[in-house]
């Protein structure tokens, strides 16, 4: 036991016991070799209820009040220092438990914490790997983290702007990095980084790979309906179903298909039917869908099609049209006027597979003429935002994302091999709904991926932790219904990845505009500071493992110090991160230095 008492219990509650503290000032002394320092608020402190049993509690207030010399002085009173603490547990010959089943007594000595009872508190079992992020904020104490109760379990990293989030990030990393010190693999860990800043430039080759959006290209005929419609984000209205038909048609049209040279020669014969537009345009449509047409008659006629004016001479429309009609009778077996029926039979059948972005906007395209021969006359209008947010990706990422280069596709089927232990995507460039999209696609095919593992081998050979930095950027929840669709794979992985060996670590400084579902699957949480009572409210209602006391906390910590709470940690502990050397990445711009440097010029000049 450690002997020296420091205080005597005067109240007791459920959620709080408030002790008299005789003399603050002497609250420093040695105990069996070990110096304790009690600085107030933070420290731990013990009641010792039975010889084997001991609880345990946190300081969270100081105060002080009047109390007279003697029980029945009216006039001499002195100063009584109170100091307010709430339960945190309970030492027995068992070890450590969280929360209390009983409580103390009145009058029954305080103590600070010894050293051998923190040592129960947060010792981890040795069999398993452990990492350390720092020391306790109100001593040197390195709590140890054991690594499978951390990351096992979905982690949100939270706090405001320059709080310290991604230099915990960092720090988490390079101590797993560290484990290969004890004989781990490094290269089995499969941690995957989308980079929006540039901050995770740190470790060596060795271990990661780091991946530009310029160096590789999604093979387009792996994505998803879900995945095309994450990426063009049409409403649900009108947009919608035209962009699905888009995709089917887009299917249809691919190089190779039977169907594709008829449809083009019958949607080309139709955009001469019934399109009032400029005719220059309309030719230039026209010509642009007939190219894929190998028939010399169909050539000779556009010889007679006015690229200047957009109409035909010496009789040539008819003969156009006839040469047309012929063509799709004979390699289609149908006439033309029943070509609209046969058509939507073959969309409504037609599975997802888009060769390219140019063959998508042509199929959205094709989809929009037909509707418009039937009569509505309004759905290109309906629809101009999304074939501008379509024209608009085909300019931003044709030679990119989009790119059809063999090279490129291969370095991404490369990447996503996994061979090295981290895979960090810098995702600098994209937009937020990019982004959403980029992210969303790379989870899903390694989900899909883990899924099909399971079926076939009965059990998971593998895990991987997507970090998600800047989370709120992407994860955004709103009230509408375009958004909650786009969430759906991250809202899925939140709710049931774990069984497929899929984490998630959020990290956002905007909490209030996370996605509940995921933030609630949470059972992790490293809490930066943070002052918004919007943020503040929204980790009330999400984090079980937060009281008042410590919510309230979070607004006042110092940068760099966290407060971490979880099935992960034994306690809730104030933490002082360990990580000074990868906090310069994120640093703030120091303007005394930028100002000082008259030599400097602006990059761009």
């Amino acid at each position: 036991m450690n002997k020296k008492w420091i205080g005597h219990v005067t109240k007791v509650f459920f959620n709080k016991i408030v002790f008299e503290v005789p003399e603050p000032d002497n609250l420093k002394y040695n105990h069996l070799g070990d110096f304790y320092i009690g600085r107030g608020l933070n420290d731990h402190i013990t009641i010792y209820h039975e010889l084997d049993k001991r609880y345990i509690f946190q300081v969270v207030g100081l105060y002080e009040q009047e109390k007279p010399y003697l029980e029945n002085e009216e006039s001499k009173f002195k100063e009584k220092a109170y100091f307010e603490a709430i339960p945190i547990g309970e030492i027995t010959n068992e070890g450590f438990e969280y929360g209390l089943a009983t409580f103390p007594m009145i009058s029954e000595d305080v103590y600070l914490t010894a050293m051998e009872d923190l040592e129960k508190i947060f010792r981890t079992d040795t069999d398993n790997l452990n990492i350390t992020l720092g020391e306790l904020s109100t001593n040197d104490y390195l709590p140890r983290i054991n690594i499978n109760k951390l990351l096992t379990s979905h982690l949100s990293i939270l706090g405001n702007t320059g709080s310290g989030k991604s230099t915990t990030i960092r720090k988490l990393l390079s101590e797993l990095v560290r484990l290969k010190e004890l004989g781990i693999d490094i290269n089995l860990m499969n941690f995957l980084i989308f980079d929006v800043h540039n901050e995770y430039q740190i470790f060596s080759e060795e271990h990661v790979n780091h991946v530009s959006i310029e160096e590789i290209a999604i093979p387009t005929e792996t994505l998803t309906t879900d995945d095309w419609i994450n990426l063009i984000q049409p409403s649900s209205a009108a947009q919608l179903p035209i962009l699905k038909n888009g995709l089917r048609m887009a299917s249809l049209l691919k190089d190779g298909s039977e169907h594709s040279v008829w449809i083009r020669a019958y949607c080309a014969l139709e955009l001469y039917n019934n399109q009032q537009t400029d005719a220059v345009t309309k030719r230039a449509k026209i010509v642009g869908l007939l190219e894929k047409v190998q028939s010399t008659e169909i050539a000779a006629t556009l010889t007679s099609y006015n690229a200047q004016f957009g109409n035909f001479s010496n009789g040539g429309e008819a003969h156009f049209k006839q040469e047309v009609r012929g063509f799709i009778e004979h390699s289609f077996g149908f006439e033309y006027e029943q070509c609209q029926e046969q058509l939507i039979k073959l969309l409504s059948d037609e599975e997802i597979q888009v060769q390219s972005i140019n063959d998508l906007w042509l199929g959205v395209e094709l989809v929009i003429l037909l509707e418009e021969a039937k009569g509505n006359s309004q759905i290109r209008s309906y629809c101009s935002t999304l074939m501008t947010r379509l024209e608009n990706i085909i300019h931003t990422y044709s030679n990119t994302l989009f790119d059809t280069s063999n090279a490129k596709i291969d370095r991404f089927r490369e990447i996503m091999s996994f061979r090295k232990g981290f895979t960090i995507f810098d995702c600098a460039q994209l937009e937020d709904a990019d982004l959403l999209f980029f992210s969303g696609y790379i989870l899903k095919e390694v989900s899909d991926r883990q899924k099909q593992i399971r079926n076939e081998k009965g059990s998971i050979t593998s895990a991987y932790h997507f970090i998600l930095d800047e989370a709120h950027r992407f994860l955004s929840e709103n009230n509408s219904e375009d958004a909650l669709r786009s969430l759906k794979i991250f809202e899925r992985i939140a709710k049931e990845g774990r069984k497929f060996g899929l984490f998630l670590i959020v990290a956002s400084q905007r909490p209030g505009e996370l996605s509940k579902t995921v933030l609630s699957q949470c059972n992790n949480f490293i809490l930066h500071r943070i002052r918004n009572n919007i943020d503040l409210e929204q980790m009330r209602k999400s984090i079980p493992y937060l009281n008042d006391m410590q919510l309230f906390r979070l607004s006042y910590l110092r940068t760099g110090t966290v407060l971490t709470v979880g099935e992960a940690f034994a306690i809730p502990m104030e933490i002082n991160i360990k990580g000074k050397e990868y906090g310069i990445q994120s640093a703030t711009v120091n303007l005394n230095n930028i100002w000082k440097n008259t030599d400097s010029s602006p990059d761009w000049l």
